[in-house]
């Protein structure tokens, strides 16, 4: 499944590489825009240019995520019709940023603050809040691709972020490390590909993929309940073969001449 997976996000991204460099450069102004009024204006006119800037980065970010979903699912979808997806994300964007803020100073503050009480109260506290910070991250990882593909509320979501992170470990870990390699390729790429759209793409793959062993499990409750979660093998390879005959074999010269191929 791993396998297939960075596959399909290669092709998936490379189908939609005009796109994903548009929503990146869009993304990316933002950024350069908050990052430009905060060097320049007065330290709380610029600030709070700044934090508007911030809020329409991650309103647009989780509109273009709705879109990098369809894409996962084979459908396309116009850059129109993913600003169109803005009243309807908005909301849970906001609260995200809220979540995020928490966990940074959280991450920032309160670790630093029990960790140089100098004493095993402080360095118990420190461990404590450390692995909750990073468990917290490593499952919000999912927030995204679950809002864009169940559409549930903010408080569903958050909940099952958390419920697929702890039953996924092995691979919400890997995720994450994938998202780094991505990151050190989207530095050496001017931060145009894959960037935020293409690492928002493979999440949504990622997600949807791991959605078809719910499906499997639900189907097979007997079997499961028979044997035991931990010993039931997931058929992955019976689970992903219609989307790999959908995706269909690529080769190199479907890439750079697909109508050819």
């Amino acid at each position: 499944m791993i396998l297939f997976l960075l596959k399909k996000n290669f092709c998936d991204g490379w189908d939609n590489l005009l796109s994903i460099i548009v929503y990146n450069c869009i993304l990316l102004a933002f950024l350069f825009g908050g990052f430009f009024f905060y060097s320049k204006l007065s330290s709380i006119l610029g600030l709070g240019i700044a934090i508007v800037f911030l809020l329409l980065f991650m309103i647009t970010l989780f509109a273009i995520n709705q879109t990098t979903a369809k894409y996962a699912d084979f459908k396309y979808v116009s850059i129109k019709e993913t600003f169109l997806e803005i009243p309807n994300v908005w909301k849970d964007a906001l609260l995200f940023t809220a979540l995020l803020v928490i966990i940074a100073l959280i991450a920032v503050k309160c670790i630093p603050f029990y960790y140089h009480m100098d004493n095993l109260l402080g360095l118990f506290l420190a461990s404590v809040m450390f692995w909750v910070v990073l468990s917290t991250v490593l499952a919000l990882q999912w927030f995204l691709p679950i809002q864009a593909q169940l559409g549930n509320n903010f408080k569903k979501t958050l909940k099952k972020c958390f419920i697929i992170f702890f039953d996924n470990i092995g691979f919400s870990i890997f995720m994450f490390i994938y998202t780094l390699i991505l990151g050190v390729i989207t530095y050496f790429t001017a931060t145009l590909i894959p960037g935020f759209a293409g690492i928002l793409l493979s999440y949504n793959n990622a997600f949807r993929l791991r959605l078809y062993k719910y499906d499997w499990l639900e189907e097979h409750a007997d079997e499961v309940k028979e044997k035991g979660r931990k010993r039931v093998r997931i058929p992955w390879g019976e689970l992903i073969a219609e989307d790999r005959e959908t995706l269909g074999p690529r080769s190199l010269k479907s890439f750079i001449f697909p109508w050819k191929d």
